[in-house]
């Protein structure tokens, strides 16, 4: 079942909605909702900008144990993961796992210990796989050599 596009704040489904024009991910069906809505939203709420410059800013954050900083840029995820390199990919899960591991400690809420599991079950099986494809590598050149 493909539910409607729904507004954030208030739920209202079957009219037109407007989108933040800062993230451009979250929908509302008026002003006097999107304004209700901020004082949540802008926790995630983060401008579109190049995937470059957010993994930039990821790092930046990362570095500096900015978990906030670093899950403002959770919601585009997914882009952030697409096309890339395993290493990339291991290095993305990876900010976004310590980041709600230091939410965890910051704020004791058990939401980021969710989050933490699902990602580090992710990385686990990605970094399985690089495994598998650095053994099936070695072993083609240890065949290779004899």
């Amino acid at each position: 079942t493909v539910l409607a596009p729904s507004c954030a704040h208030c739920g209202t489904q079957g009219v037109a909605l407007k989108r933040c024009a800062r993230c451009l991910q979250t929908s509302y069906c008026g002003a006097a909702c999107q304004k209700a809505g901020w004082k949540g939203h802008k926790k995630t709420c983060a401008p579109q900008l190049p995937l470059g410059e957010v993994r930039e800013i990821l790092n930046a954050a990362n570095a500096a144990d900015d978990w906030q900083g670093v899950l403002k840029w959770e919601g585009r995820m997914e882009e952030l993961l697409q096309g890339q390199s395993d290493d990339v990919c291991a290095f993305v899960l990876a900010a976004f796992l310590y980041a709600h591991h230091l939410g965890m400690q910051s704020t004791g809420n058990t939401d980021h210990a969710l989050s933490c599991v699902g990602l580090g079950e992710r990385r686990v099986d990605l970094l399985g796989k690089m495994q598998r494809f650095r053994d099936q590598g070695e072993a083609m050149c240890r065949h290779a050599d004899n």
